[in-house]
């Protein structure tokens, strides 16, 4: 049990740190040692406490060098999901229609921001149709949804959506390479009906959207 709350105490002691801006992101952490000292626990308990916190993605440990927090959550998440997939704990159509609920919710949370922001995805948008090329397709649509996820302020969001759309994406860039210009001309239309439903704040024409998006996404997958 002793164990157990000198781990804790390292756990807190590190958030309490990052929560109040002593700690940035890319920051080298304290040393095992010196925590060890300031909290006057064991260094196994301190060095179990950052191993975990590096398993979560929290920090990264730098052989030589030591702990920095990078806030990574995305990374493991997503490593995680590429497991379940290895031993068929979820499937592929199950990872998309996740998505697609996930890109619903979003959407959602988007519309009943009351400080929504859309300025990020109409300069994306303003940018063009990018579907010429399937390369600047693919780029043209993880940014999309990312910053869909953004505009909603929702960090938890944020860390999902780059997680489920880091194995996604493999998916989608094979799709969009078997493609034609039509298909990724209309998935750029999709985009734009999404983004014109958000401005309005109409909640049933953006699901429309997204449904449209994600059955040419199936459309294409299976052809």
């Amino acid at each position: 049990m002793e164990g157990n709350r000198e781990y804790q105490k390292v756990i807190d002691y590190l958030c309490e740190e990052i929560r109040e801006g002593r700690i940035r992101q890319g920051d080298r952490l304290p040393t095992e040692r010196v925590i060890s000292e300031q909290l006057q626990i064991s260094r196994n308990s301190t060095r179990e406490a950052l191993r975990s916190m590096d398993y979560m993605g929290i920090i990264e440990s730098v052989q030589g060098s030591g702990n920095y927090y990078t806030g990574n959550v995305s990374k493991r998440l997503s490593e995680m999901l590429r497991i379940f997939l290895r031993i068929k704990l979820v499937t592929q159509e199950e990872i998309c229609d996740f998505r697609r609920m996930m890109e619903k919710a979003i959407c959602s949370s988007v519309i009943e921001n009351p400080e929504m922001n859309l300025q990020a995805i109409e300069g994306l948008l303003g940018q063009g149709d990018t579907g010429k090329r399937e390369e600047d397709a693919a780029e043209h649509d993880r940014r999309f949804h990312y910053l869909l996820a953004e505009a909603s302020g929702n960090h938890l969001w944020m860390e999902l959506m780059d997680a489920v759309s880091d194995v996604y994406r493999e998916w989608i860039d094979e799709i969009l390479s078997r493609s034609d210009e039509q298909t990724r001309q209309e998935l750029h239309r999709a985009h734009l009906e999404i983004f014109r439903a958000l401005k309005e704040k109409d909640r049933a024409a953006c699901e429309a959207a997204i449904d449209a998006h994600y059955d040419l996404v199936a459309i294409a997958q299976n052809t």
